[in-house]
């Protein structure tokens, strides 16, 4: 007798719709993303208000209670430190704005150039965050009149503290130069996104770069005058 045969019966199964699963993670993504950028855009100028506040209130309280400086030079730095500490804590802010936006870009959206600038972006995150608090506590150390005796407070760990954020930012800034070459160096912008904010990010940290070079600069001329001063030899008066 023939025998007969059953055929396999195929059952069909439909796929998932993989573009509405990808909607809403997209949806998520963006709305996470706007919302983080958000508070970035309320917070930086609330630090920013916070420390001139601070800052304003420990230089009245110097003015009205100055501490005894013997030299017109330390009279000076007195009066002009207070400036560049202004100038290096805005500037880290901004630069703690942009770089902090363009890592929320990047972890959302996946559109780094390459992981060599995720990773000088991060860098440059750090030493920002870094020059934020540790600026803003050397100000107040510095400027106030009392906490200006402590030892922290010298000029040799004024200048240990500039150092080594200096090599922060130069380390920073160059992470970021050699890892887009072709945007920073040749000035193309071709395939790489968000080309204006690493451009800012870039020359901010030049800026900083120089800034804490000049603060260098400024405590190995005052280092020089009291060791010129104390070599120089005392008149002794003739009878």
């Amino acid at each position: 007798m023939p025998v007969a045969h059953s055929t396999p019966a195929y059952h069909y199964m439909p796929r998932a719709d993989t573009n509405a699963t990808a909607e809403p993670l997209q949806f998520s993504s963006s709305y996470t993303s706007t919302t983080l950028t958000s508070i970035i855009a309320c917070a930086v100028p609330m630090i920013a208000l916070m420390f001139l506040a601070g800052i304003s209130w420990v230089y009245r309280y110097s003015v009205q209670k100055p501490r005894p400086i013997n030299k017109a030079s330390g009279y000076r730095l007195q009066r002009f430190a207070p400036l560049f500490y202004i100038l290096l804590v805005l500037t880290s802010l901004a630069e703690l704005a942009i770089s902090t936006w363009l890592v929320i870009q990047y972890n959302y959206q996946d559109n780094y150039p390459n992981l060599a600038a995720l990773l000088a972006v991060r860098v440059l995150l750090f030493t920002s965050c870094w020059t934020i608090i540790t600026a803003s506590v050397a100000s107040f150390l510095f400027i106030h009149p009392d906490w200006s005796r402590q030892p922290i407070s010298s000029i040799g760990s004024q200048a240990l503290w500039i150092f080594i954020t200096w090599i922060l930012w130069i380390l920073s800034a160059g992470l970021l130069n050699a890892a887009v070459p072709s945007l920073l160096v040749k000035r193309s912008c071709a395939n790489i996104v968000y080309c204006g904010q690493i451009r800012s990010l870039f020359a901010l940290g030049v800026i900083q770069s120089l800034l804490l070079s000049c603060g260098m600069f400024v405590l190995m001329w005052l280092a020089w005058q009291s060791t010129r001063d104390i070599l120089r030899p005392v008149d002794t008066p003739t009878k």
